[in-house]
């Protein structure tokens, strides 16, 4: 994930609405990586587990939303 925020930054414009976003783009990548290194999936996991906690029905709403649009995606092709 760190490189390919590099990889973005490096091919990106410099100025611009179009390099504002890249920029955050490659920051974000940078800064997941960072996060995946220092704590790795499982760490990752449990918090995803306390945010469902704290959250249940924001939680099946969203998890709702995502299998619909799966669903519309596979019955299309």
């Amino acid at each position: 994930m760190k490189n390919l925020g590099d990889k973005i930054r490096e091919h990106s414009p410099e100025k611009g609405m179009m390099g504002a976003a890249s920029s955050a783009v490659a920051d974000t990548l940078e800064s997941g990586g960072q996060y995946l290194q220092e704590h790795g999936l499982g760490d990752m996991g449990a918090e995803m587990t306390n945010v469902i906690r704290r959250n249940p029905i924001p939680s099946v709403l969203i998890g709702v939303g995502v299998g619909y649009l799966i669903a519309r995606a596979f019955s299309r092709s």
